[in-house]
């Protein structure tokens, strides 16, 4: 079976990030990258069923800037078996962006294509839907498990109380919420591996992607206000506390 990642590189959630002067963009200086969360979650499920069958082939891509590549490289330490870079160093459209990645996967005929449901940095969720349009292929959204069947894949849901169970014949895309595991950490052996596998690359431009299409403009970025110091009830009992603490969150705070 083969598999196919679309991931994308974000800055990492760990990382305090500032606007630029501008106010329309996030300043890069300083800043980790890494894969999206979501993303990493997608690899991980592909990688499970990789050690259930050493057989599966497990390849990544994305469509980013050079520094993508190091992206990749975590990917291939994780275990993925092939990357590959569209390379665009200007921001790209939503929808360009899976228009470039139906054309990736008509060449790379996988037969499940794995998202992450959404990237952490603009939390649009836009892209795995877009692509299975594109491709015309059956589409499940925010799985949580894969279970291969013959010429098909068994797709799990969580909802409120329980699962759904949904099943699409193959090649399929489905966006991907969690695995049945946290993402694995590279391996030493992993990271040295990567090191020495090559990665191609590839312009945005020469693959004859449409670029029209619906987009946005930002308009003004600005860092989340400054919270307030908290505060500590001690004095008193259980319930003298518990007055003070509704009195607080009635007069002070405003949510009673």
């Amino acid at each position: 079976m083969r598999f196919l990642v679309c991931l994308r590189q974000v800055p990492d959630s760990t990382v305090r990030v500032k606007p630029t002067s501008d106010g329309k963009g996030i300043d890069g200086q300083g800043v980790t990258w890494s894969i999206s969360p979501y993303d990493e979650y997608a690899i991980e499920m592909a990688l499970e069923r990789k050690d259930a069958d050493p057989s599966t082939i497990v390849a990544v891509v994305t469509v980013g800037p050079a520094r993508s590549r190091d992206a990749l490289r975590q990917a291939l330490a994780m275990g993925c078996d092939e990357a590959s870079l569209i390379l665009a160093d200007e921001p790209v459209a939503p929808l360009a962006v899976a228009r470039a990645l139906a054309k990736i996967v008509a060449e790379a005929k996988p037969d499940l294509v794995l998202c992450g449901k959404q990237a952490s940095d603009d939390d649009q969720g836009f892209v795995g839907p877009a692509l299975a349009e594109a491709l015309g292929w059956p589409h499940v959204a925010t799985i949580t498990k894969f279970v291969p069947q013959a010429g098909a894949a068994e797709l799990w849901r969580e909802v409120e109380g329980g699962h759904e169970v949904w099943k699409a014949a193959l090649p399929a895309l489905a966006t991907v919420h969690k695995s049945e595991k946290e993402p694995r950490y590279p391996s030493l052996p992993g990271i040295m591996k990567a090191k020495k596998k090559e990665i191609p690359e590839r312009a945005l431009s020469a693959l004859g992607v449409d670029a029209a299409g619906p987009t946005w403009t930002v308009l003004a970025m600005e860092p989340p206000p400054v919270r307030g110091g908290g505060k500590i009830l001690k004095d008193g009992d259980a319930k003298q506390i518990a007055q003070q603490l509704a009195t607080a969150l009635r007069d002070e705070a405003k949510v009673l």
